[in-house]
């Protein structure tokens, strides 16, 4: 169900199967499949692809040009295929590619151009290919763990 109040920047191609909540703003030359979930005040820019498996949540915002994968190995059998979440208020900028199966934690930072390959905590900042977190201010150099360092 799409509620009658998401702007939708045509051409666009929008299931019909798609659950896209209140307040919802989609760019031009975007596609979202079937069963993807979109919460409200969600924000999508231009010329991204959201396919089936994806769910994104309150506040979030998606930068043009995005696009979410949802088979590891293509071509495998829908049973094969990741979910990915994307939590309230997380903020990805143009160009990200998110590789399924990840989750991006709530009110994290994604830089543009980067390739999202594991989970990103929640408040964290994340950049580069694969994207790695980057310091921000105020953040002590013993928050990261050696895993984040690799």
């Amino acid at each position: 169900m799409i509620d009658p109040s998401v702007t939708i920047w045509n051409p666009s191609n929008i299931s019909p199967k798609a659950s896209i909540g209140a307040n919802v703003k989609i760019g031009a030359f975007t596609e979202i499949g079937p069963n993807v979930v979109i919460e409200r005040d969600v924000t999508i820019g231009a010329m991204c692809f959201i396919p089936e498996g994806v769910t994104i949540r309150s506040g979030a915002w998606i930068g043009p040009g995005v696009f979410f994968t949802n088979d590891k190995f293509p071509p495998s059998p829908k049973e094969n295929w990741a979910k990915t979440l994307v939590e309230e208020g997380a903020r990805l900028g143009a160009r990200v590619t998110v590789i399924c199966g990840v989750t991006i934690g709530m009110n994290s930072l994604v830089g543009a151009g980067s390739v999202i390959t594991k989970d990103i905590p929640a408040g964290w900042t994340y950049a580069g290919v694969p994207a790695r977190p980057v310091k921000v201010s105020g953040m002590k150099e013993q928050e990261y763990t050696e895993e984040d360092k690799l």
